[in-house]
C-alpha cells in the first residue's frame, strides 16, 4: 500500500499536471510541450528549447527595465545588456563599448559604442540612444541618480560622454549595473509590455512573477545563439520545482538546500557554484521601532542568531559570516577588523539584558522594556525562504525572554511597500557587492537617506567616510577606508550580516555552457546551449 508521503507525491504530481495544462491552454505553460512526430512538426521538434526554474530569479513585474528591479531581471533573461559587463574576478569589462580613454580631468569619461549593435526592432544603437535612455531610467527609477551619478550626458555618432562631479575611482563599474540596462526609447513605447534592447534574447511572452518565454533575437551583434527559446519559470514552492527536476521536466534549476538533497552529483545531476557578495541580513528599524533603535536589543539578537548551524543546514549554499563582506573580498578580511561576536552566545544574551535590568516582571516569559514586553516583529519576504531559520531563532530568544514574530510580505524592496507595515526588525536578502565597488552597500543601504536605508539609519561620520571613499583611488586606499566603515556598523550592530551566499544551480547533463557569475547579473547567454 502507498503510505501518506506517497499518497500527498502523488497528488502533487496530480496538480503539477493539472495546473500544466490550465497554463499551457494560457500560453504560459510551465511544463516541457510534447510534440507530435510528424514531418510537419519535424522543424520545431528540432528547436532547442529550454525550462527553467527559480524561486527569486525569473519573477519581474513587467518588462521596464527602469522600474523596480526590473533590469535585473531582463539581465537574467538574457534581454537586455549594459555598456560594461562584471567578470567571474569582478572586473568591469566592456560590452556594448568598443574602446574608452581615462578621464584626463578625472571627470570626463569618453566612451566610443561598438558600431554593430542593433535593437531587436532593428533600430541601431547609437550613443543618443544612450543618452536617452539613461535620461528615462533617471527620471523613472529612485536608485537611477544613485547608480549613475553624472552631472551631464553629451552624445557624438558613437561617442558618449559621461561627466561626473568628483573624480569617480569606481565609475565603470557603476556602468554593469543592470538598472543602466540599454535599451530603445522613443515616444509612444510601451515599456510595460515590451522593452527592445540589445541582448541574446527577446521576451517572447511574459506573465508577471509567473513566467517569461523568450526566443533567440535575430538582430543579436554578439555572434550565433544556441538555445532557441527559454521557458523561465517562477516557482512558489520549492518541492514542486525540485519534483519537476527529477521528472524531467526542468532542465536547470536553483541549487537551494532542499534541491541539493535529491539532485546532486551522485544522483546524475550537474551542480556548478560561485562565492558571492550576496548577504542574509538583519536590517533594523532604527526610525519607527524602540526594540529596532535599542543597541541591546540589536546586541541580543547578534548574539543569539546561529550562524554555524544556519550554514551546516543550507547543504554549502550558505557561510557564516561574523562580518560585513564575504572574505572572497579584498575587504571581507575580517582578520582586519575587531569582531567581537564570534559565535551563538544566549548565556551572554541573557547577561546582557540582565544588566539593562530587562526583566519579567509578570512571569509570563517575556521580559519587559520600560513596562512593554520585548515582542519583536520580524518582517521578510516569501521569497526568502526562512521559516526554519525563524522558528530557530524565535525558540532561542525566547529561551533567553524575548518574544519573536515572522510576518511575511510579497514585497519589500521599496519605501512604498514597506509604507504601513510595523516592523522592528527585517531579514534580507541582498547582494552588497554585485558590481565589485564596496560603495554599493553603503551607498543605498547605509548613509543617510540612502535609496535602499529603509529602517532609518544615519550615521554623520559613515556618511562622511563614505563620501571619501568615491574620491580615493587605490586598492589600499580605499580598503582602509571600508573597513573603518564595517568598524562602525559592527561596533553597534546597526546591521547584522549573519551569512553569504553562493549562486549554486543544478543542470540536466543536456545543459551545456553554463557558468554561473558571482554578481548574479547574468543567467541566458548565447553561448548556453542544449544537446540532448
Amino acid at each position: 500500500m502507498m503510505n501518506s508521503i506517497g499518497k500527498r507525491v502523488l497528488a502533487l504530481l496530480m496538480l503539477l499536471v493539472l495546473a500544466a495544462g490550465l497554463l499551457s491552454a494560457c500560453g504560459t505553460s510551465g511544463q516541457k510541450e510534447e510534440k507530435a512526430d510528424t514531418s510537419e512538426n519535424s522543424a520545431s521538434a528540432e528547436k532547442k528549447v529550454m525550462y527553467a526554474g527559480s524561486l527569486g530569479n525569473f519573477g519581474a513585474t513587467n518588462l521596464d527595465p527602469a522600474e523596480d528591479w526590473n533590469g535585473w531581471y531582463l539581465s537574467f533573461y538574457g534581454v537586455t545588456e549594459t555598456l560594461f559587463k562584471q567578470s567571474n574576478s569582478y572586473e568591469a569589462v566592456p560590452c556594448l563599448v568598443e574602446s574608452y580613454s581615462e578621464p584626463e580631468d578625472g571627470i570626463t569619461w569618453k566612451l566610443t559604442l561598438r558600431d554593430d549593435v542593433y535593437f531587436s526592432n532593428g533600430e541601431k544603437m547609437t550613443a543618443q540612444s544612450v543618452v536617452d535612455c539613461f535620461t528615462r531610467t533617471l527620471a523613472e527609477n529612485v536608485r537611477g541618480a544613485g547608480t549613475l551619478n553624472v552631472t551631464d550626458m553629451s552624445a557624438d555618432g558613437q561617442v558618449l560622454t559621461l561627466v561626473t562631479p568628483v573624480a569617480d575611482p569606481t565609475f565603470l563599474y557603476s556602468l554593469t549595473d543592470p538598472l543602466l540596462s540599454v535599451y530603445y526609447v522613443s515616444d509612444g513605447e510601451d515599456y510595460d509590455s515590451a522593452s527592445h534592447c540589445t541582448g541574446p534574447f527577446v521576451v517572447k511572452s511574459f506573465t508577471r512573477e509567473t513566467e517569461a518565454v523568450v526566443v533567440k533575437n535575430e538582430n543579436y551583434w554578439g555572434g550565433k545563439v544556441n538555445i532557441d527559446e527559454a521557458h523561465l519559470i517562477t516557482f512558489s514552492d520549492e518541492d514542486a520545482m525540485v519534483m519537476a527536476m527529477q521528472n524531467g521536466e526542468l532542465d536547470h534549476i536553483d541549487g537551494t538546500a532542499a534541491a541539493l538533497l535529491v539532485c546532486n552529483e551522485s544522483t546524475g545531476f550537474h551542480v556548478q557554484s560561485a562565492s558571492t557578495s550576496r548577504a542574509e541580513k538583519f536590517v533594523f528599524n532604527h526610525k519607527d521601532s524602540a526594540f529596532g533603535s535599542d543597541p541591546v536589543i540589536r546586541e541580543v539578537l547578534a548574539l543569539a542568531v546561529d550562524r554555524e548551524g544556519y550554514a551546516k543546514a543550507s547543504n554549502g549554499t550558505k557561510k557564516a559570516n561574523y562580518g560585513i563582506y564575504p572574505a572572497t573580498l579584498s575587504y571581507g578580511d575580517n582578520s582586519k577588523l575587531n569582531i567581537h561576536i564570534t559565535s551563538q552566545d544566549l548565556a551572554a544574551a541573557q547577561k546582557l539584558l540582565d544588566d539593562a535590568d530587562y526583566i519579567d516582571s509578570d512571569n509570563d516569559g517575556v521580559r519587559e522594556k520600560d513596562g512593554t514586553p520585548i515582542s519583536i516583529t520580524m518582517v521578510t519576504t516569501s521569497n526568502m525562504g526562512i521559516q526554519d531559520f525563524a522558528d530557530v531563532l524565535s525558540s532561542d530568544l525566547k529561551s533567553v525572554g524575548i518574544e519573536l514574530k515572522t510576518q511575511t510580505y510579497e514585497n519589500l524592496d521599496s519605501f512604498e511597500t514597506f509604507a504601513g507595515v510595523k516592523w522592528d526588525v527585517c531579514i534580507e536578502g541582498k547582494y552588497m557587492t554585485p558590481t565589485g565597488d564596496a560603495s554599493y552597500f553603503f551607498d543605498q543601504d547605509v548613509i543617510t537617506n540612502g535609496s535602499c536605508n529603509y529602517g532609518g539609519y544615519s550615521n554623520p561620520e559613515l556618511d562622511k567616510l563614505a563620501a571619501k571613499l568615491h574620491e580615493t583611488f587605490g586598492d589600499e586606499e580605499r580598503n582602509e577606508l571600508v573597513f573603518q566603515m564595517e568598524q562602525m556598523l559592527l561596533d553597534d550592530n546597526s546591521f547584522i550580516v549573519y551569512c553569504n551566499g553562493t549562486n549554486t544551480y543544478i543542470t540536466d547533463s543536456a545543459v551545456k555552457g553554463y557558468e554561473p557569475n558571482p554578481s548574479n547579473y547574468y543567467f541566458m547567454d548565447a553561448k548556453m546551449d542544449l544537446i540532448k
